[in-house]
This record gives structure tokens, sequence and C-alpha cells, in this order.
């Protein structure tokens, strides 16, 4: 995992822990706070709020506050690091929120050609 994205991982956990510790549910706006606090925002502009909306998006409360829980990425519940790793990818590309609909199709595009005949 590169430099900035490890530390996007930690702020993220970190977060999502002292909302845990603090006996309230873990949401993606702590994300927020922890990507900016800890200075995301300068070299990926859009990435906080990205990762917020991810976070909130492709996480049930509870797996918030599993993740909330982690110490560290390699503690993460099963079956949530990859997800986390996605997000973080996405976020700090420029992938955007993920809002537009996702079919699956990229690189599928085909092309056509009709030829008249007798010509």
């Amino acid at each position: 995992m590169a430099p900035s994205r490890r530390l996007a991982a930690l702020a993220a956990i970190t977060a999502l822990a002292l909302a845990a510790c603090a006996s309230n549910d873990a949401k993606g706006s702590d994300v927020v706070s922890a990507m900016e606090d800890a200075g995301l925002d300068e070299e990926f502009p859009d990435a906080p709020e990205c990762m917020g909306d991810e976070f909130d998006r492709k996480f049930s409360q509870d797996e918030l506050n599993d993740l909330g829980s982690a110490d560290d990425p390699e503690d993460f519940p099963a079956g949530t690091e990859d997800t986390v790793d996605s997000i973080i990818e996405q976020c700090t590309t420029g992938g955007g929120t993920g809002d537009e609909s996702d079919t699956g199709d990229e690189g599928t595009e085909s092309t056509t050609t009709t030829t008249a005949e007798g010509e």
C-alpha cells in the first residue's frame, strides 16, 4: 500500500475508533474529518468526502463499528480490507464517489461497420 494510502487507512480507522470509543456509532463523516485532519485533502482534495460517502455506502453500521475497533489495517474484520483498499484507491486516483452506475461493462464497447453491396 502506498504511503498516502496507508496514511488514509490509518486515519480512517482512527476516526472510526474514536467514534466507537465515544459510544457513538461510527459514520462516514468521522472518516471525512480524519482525512482532513491528516491533511489528505491537500494532496487529494476530493478524497475525504469521497471516502466518507463510500464508507457509508459500502459498510453496514456494524461493519463501520467493527472497523473502528481495529488498531491497524491488518486488524480489519474479515472481508473488509479489500473494500477499504478499493475505496482508498478509488478516492485517491480520481475515481469519484461511485455514484455513477457501475455495470461492469468497461472495455466491452463494440463497433459495427456497414458496407454497401455492389460498390
